[in-house]
């Protein structure tokens, strides 16, 4: 389940139905994708070695404007040796972290500019595919990064289930996703990590003075309870915190994501840290 949260009524604008789109690439290959209120679900069909690599690769959306299939720009590749080496060194934990020789698939989200698309909060990531096999503790995680090729991928894993393999995450803006295999599983390493990442991005003076001290002062409280070993306390802080984004998001913590990229989604990006660390003191608590 993903991690709920209140928040503010935002006037809905979703399309009704269900649309589908073919894009064809090389031979085997398809991504199919499907449009439903306010979720878009790509099956996705590459060719490999022996068969397919095959996945589905789900969004979900608050209060989207303009969700179409020509705006979301969804696309899926197979990745080749140097892309591979590429990402592995621009993961968290570069060693312990790379891409599955399994999965090689990176999913690509790129709406056109001129798109319209809109959305408010936060962006509900899912990837799901059978060429992977879950295992309680799973090592798999679910990893982001700016388009281009050059950017530093981050953690937005917020659950592993069987699916067979399912990976969930939330985000405030879109990018270049891929599922890596993390050998460390070193759960206390990983948390700092995303504390101190989500820290700098409360820093932002782009977030409003009353807002900023009160998500500060919540993290600071999880983060003292977390390296005191209190985990449940850790997590019931950022529930605060998470809570606060929620009543906070607007002017004073900026929450809409659209797609002439004029605008910082932080609170879509600030939670998409938070959903990390819910699920790393899950691990370091015991759960699956």
């Amino acid at each position: 389940m993903f991690h709920r949260r209140n928040r503010r009524a935002v006037a809905p604008a979703l399309l009704a139905g269900c649309i589908a789109l073919l894009h064809f690439g090389c031979a085997g290959a398809t991504v199919v994708v499907t449009i439903n209120g306010n979720k878009a679900k790509a099956d996705i069909t590459l060719p490999a070695p022996s068969g397919s690599y095959t996945a589905e690769f789900e969004l979900e959306f608050e209060n989207p404007v303009n969700l179409t299939i020509p705006c979301l720009g969804i696309d899926a590749d197979v990745l080749d040796a140097g892309e591979i080496a590429s990402i592995n060194g621009r993961l968290p934990d570069p060693g312990n972290q790379a891409i599955d020789p399994a999965f090689p698939v990176r999913v690509t989200v790129e709406p056109p500019a001129g798109c319209g698309l809109q959305f408010y909060y936060d962006v509900k990531v899912d990837l799901d595919t059978p060429d992977l096999v879950y295992t309680p503790q799973s090592t798999y995680r679910l990893v982001k990064a700016a388009v281009g090729g050059i950017a530093p991928f981050h953690d937005l894993t917020m659950s592993v289930t069987a699916g067979s393999v399912r990976v969930r995450g939330q985000a405030g803006g879109f990018s270049e996703f891929v599922v890596v295999k993390d050998a460390s599983q070193n759960y206390s390493t990983d948390a700092n990590r995303t504390y101190d990442a989500l820290d700098a991005r409360l820093a932002d003076p782009g977030i409003g003075l009353t807002a900023q001290l009160t998500l500060q002062s919540d993290l600071a409280l999880s983060r003292a309870a977390f390296t005191a070993g209190n985990y449940p306390q850790a997590d019931a802080y950022l529930d605060d915190l998470d809570l606060h984004c929620a009543q906070l998001g607007g002017p004073a913590l900026p929450n809409t994501w659209r797609s002439l990229r004029d605008l910082v989604n932080a609170e879509g990006e600030v939670v998409g840290f938070t959903g990390n660390l819910h699920f790393l003191l899950g691990r370091l608590g015991g759960s699956p």
